[in-house]
C-alpha cells in the first residue's frame, strides 16, 4: 500500500527521484542500442513479440500471443521515444 503524501517536500522529492530513475532508464536505453548487439537483441525481441506479425489464431493461444505483444510493445514505445534514431535499424533488416 502507498503511503499518502502530506508534506508538499515529500511530493517534490518523490516526482524529483521517479525523474532521475526515468533519465536513467532512457540513459540505459541509449546506450544498449549505441552496440550492435543491443540493436540485433531488440530486432529478436520484437519478432518474438509479434509486433509485425498477427497474433490471432483463431483459438486462446491468441490471447498468449496478445499477452507477449503487449510487452514488446511498451519496449518499443520506449525506444521510439528515448532513441528515435534507431527505429531504422530495428525496423529494417539487412537481407543475408
Amino acid at each position: 500500500m502507498s503511503k499518502a503524501i502530506t508534506n508538499p517536500q515529500d511530493k517534490i522529492d518523490r516526482d524529483s527521484k521517479s525523474k532521475t530513475d526515468n533519465d536513467q532508464y532512457i540513459a540505459d536505453l541509449k546506450e544498449i542500442l549505441s552496440k550492435e548487439s543491443g540493436i540485433r537483441f531488440f530486432q529478436r525481441f520484437f519478432e518474438d513479440g509479434y509486433i509485425f506479425r498477427t497474433t490471432f489464431t483463431g483459438n486462446s493461444q491468441s490471447y498468449f500471443l496478445e499477452g507477449a505483444r503487449n510487452y514488446a510493445l511498451k519496449y518499443f514505445n520506449d525506444i521510439t521515444i528515448a532513441a528515435p534514431e534507431h527505429l531504422p535499424k530495428l525496423l529494417i533488416r539487412p537481407k543475408k
